[in-house]
């Protein structure tokens, strides 16, 4: 059965830096994985002379190879990126005993997105962020000495960010026969965005600093340039990768795109493009009689709608005064679905 719901895109970046001479990081990007999954990650290999550069590309090759098959076998969605990271582990460790490379192993944080949900495999202290409306979450738990340290209450969040073994991991692919893998489901929206990063640029770029930077960005591949064009002006002390996924309604970022590709959809949304951004944007609007919070854009493409609705609020469009009506018609924009709830009740106070 096709999953259905949002379509993500990804764009991704990963360079040396200043000091290291050999990169040891890995991405993976795959849009379209079949069955209307989408598969990212990022790798941050260890060991230096042990071949960590070897380790991730093995992580990354297994996923990319390992998963389709898992997930037209009918493995579930979950069980099959944990299986594929399972089989990375043990590929690396093999390979390491069989090669006497002792330390080689690899970070990853990978995500699987299918369907209205998205699923991060996790080993290490690469990371996964949510960029919800103006809102930034890890969703991931450093496998670090000093973060477990951190849990147990015995450093503060300020000493984790200085202290000298913060670089030492508790878990890593390939470092044993057996890994435990984090695994965490997350319901998304469209407009959200996840962005998966290695340390190297999570160290230099903290995360507030990294919405700030992708919501200014015009695309996500500015975004991935600037990003690491900061992790490397403050010193570029590590290898450093991020990779940024959009996640859009799937029939605009398919269906919708292949049907008007013909005509030029780029250009036809072009006008409204300084206004709107489909893969991010709301608006207060109408349904029927009543007014509605709306994702998307207030324009048909074709006949096609760019918009669908969140929410129908229950106020009757007779409720806001003749004067807003119009804008409201028209839609009116705002920055996320709590924000066009806040534009709905200053319009309300506008009633004499």
């Amino acid at each position: 059965m096709r999953l259905v719901g949002l379509s993500a895109r990804g764009a991704g970046r990963s360079e040396t830096g200043r000091v290291r001479e050999v990169n040891e990081d890995r991405i993976l990007l795959v849009d379209d994985l079949g069955r209307g999954a989408s598969l990212f990650a990022v790798a941050d290999g260890l060991g230096g002379h042990a071949r960590g550069d070897l380790a991730s590309t093995m992580v990354v090759e297994t996923l990319r190879n390992e998963l389709p098959a898992l997930l037209a076998g009918g493995s579930p969605a979950r069980d099959a990126l944990v299986e594929a990271l399972r089989r990375a582990n043990a590929a690396i460790h093999a390979h390491a005993q069989a090669e006497g490379l002792t330390g080689m192993a690899t970070t990853c944080t990978a995500f699987l997105a299918g369907g209205r949900a998205g699923i991060v495999a996790h080993v290490g202290d690469s990371r996964a962020y949510l960029l919800r409306a103006q809102e930034v979450r890890q969703l991931t738990a450093d496998h670090s000495l000093v973060s477990e340290l951190a849990r147990r209450g015995s450093l503060t969040p300020a000493e984790v960010e200085t202290h000298a073994q913060r670089h030492i991991l508790t878990r890593a692919l390939g470092a044993a026969p057996d890994v435990d893998i984090d695994v965490i489901d997350e319901p998304l929206r469209p407009g959200d965005v996840v962005v998966l990063a290695t340390d190297g640029l999570h160290t230099a770029v903290p995360s507030p600093e990294i919405r700030s930077v992708i919501r200014s960005s015009p695309d996500a591949e500015e975004a991935c340039s600037v990003l690491l064009g900061l992790a490397n002006a403050r010193g570029g002390f590590d290898n450093a990768s991020v990779v940024i996924v959009r996640l859009a309604p799937w029939w605009l970022g398919r269906a919708a795109a292949r049907l008007l590709a013909p005509v030029g959809l780029a250009a036809i949304l072009a006008a409204g493009a300084a206004a709107y951004r489909l893969d991010h944007a709301y608006f207060l609007g109408v349904r029927g009689d009543m007014v509605a919070v709306m994702w998307g854009m207030p324009a048909r493409v074709l006949g096609l709608p760019l918009s669908g609705v969140i929410k129908v609020t229950g106020v009757p469009v007779g409720r806001i005064a003749p004067a807003d009506r119009p804008r409201l018609i028209h839609g009116i924009p705002a920055g996320s679905a709590e924000e066009a709830e806040s534009v709905l009740r200053d319009l309300l106070s506008h009633q004499p």
